[in-house]
């Protein structure tokens, strides 16, 4: 394997999926290697077809974790046939998102004021959503199939749990940073953001600025904001060692994912 084989972005081919990927292959700091095939990442599953069901079945997920909020999952719901039937709702919807609505009906907000919001998002992902980060870690322990973590773009609320999970497998930073930003990659995520971003703003009666700077925020991340992340982590929870605790990994936990996704 050469030395970079580990960081290829391995996009996952389901029809109607958005941001669909592998987030397994990448080798850890002790010369381990992530199993492929067992831990799984995307946006939104709701525009999947029936004809591509059985596409999605041939990963055997065991359990999907959606960190949609109640009412992402209302306006696009899972399908709740099989092979989604194994759906666990862990609603993550952050308090920012919220005021950013509210301020944009007063002024038309600048690209500064987007990526300001942005940062903001995952900085409250990581320093106010520890109980819902410990049930998605919860499941992960207790599955012995395949693992899937998703919210509407794939690339926030699921970029932050990636990392978490790859941190504890003992993936190094740099590779999870580079795990993090292969979203930028996923072409279908720009188009699906600005058909979102006008039916929400049609929806309220705003005319949003869609210019392609601002799409390109909405639809992407910046290594700038899971550095602010992991700033939280460290501020709040002394280290990446003490976010684990919050979360409830128990060294059995640890010795257990390990032994289960990790390969020589």
């Amino acid at each position: 394997m050469r030395s970079d084989e580990h960081l290829k972005a391995n996009f996952v081919g389901v029809e109607g999926s958005i941001n669909l990927r592998d987030f397994g292959g990448y080798v850890t700091v002790d010369g381990a290697r992530v199993r492929r095939g067992l831990l799984f990442r995307c946006g939104s599953l709701n525009h999947i077809p029936a004809q591509a069901f059985e596409d999605f079945a041939a990963l055997d997920v065991g359990v999907i974790c959606d960190l949609r909020s109640h009412e992402e999952a209302e306006e696009s719901p899972t399908p709740a046939t099989p092979p989604f039937d194994c759906r666990v709702h862990i609603p993550i919807w952050p308090g920012s998102s919220f005021q950013f609505q509210e301020s944009v009906k007063e002024a038309p907000p600048s690209l500064e004021d987007f990526i300001d919001f942005m940062r903001r998002i995952t900085r409250e992902i990581a320093r106010d959503h520890v109980a819902s980060y410990k049930q998605l870690m919860r499941e992960l322990v207790n599955t012995e199939r395949g693992f899937l973590l998703h919210c509407s773009a794939g690339k926030d609320r699921t970029g932050f749990g990636a990392a978490i999970i790859l941190s504890l497998l003992g993936v190094n930073r740099e590779t999870i940073f580079h795990d993090y930003l292969i979203s930028n990659q996923a072409t279908e995520l720009a188009e699906r953001m600005k058909e979102k971003m006008a039916e929400r703003a049609a929806a309220e009666g705003m005319t949003l600025p869609m210019s392609e700077d601002i799409l390109e925020v909405f639809a992407g991340v910046r290594e700038e904001y899971l550095h602010g992340a992991f700033d939280e982590i460290d501020q709040h929870y002394g280290g990446i060692r003490g976010y684990f605790e919050a979360v409830g990994i128990t060294t059995a936990d640890e010795t257990h994912l390990r032994e289960r996704l990790l390969e020589a």
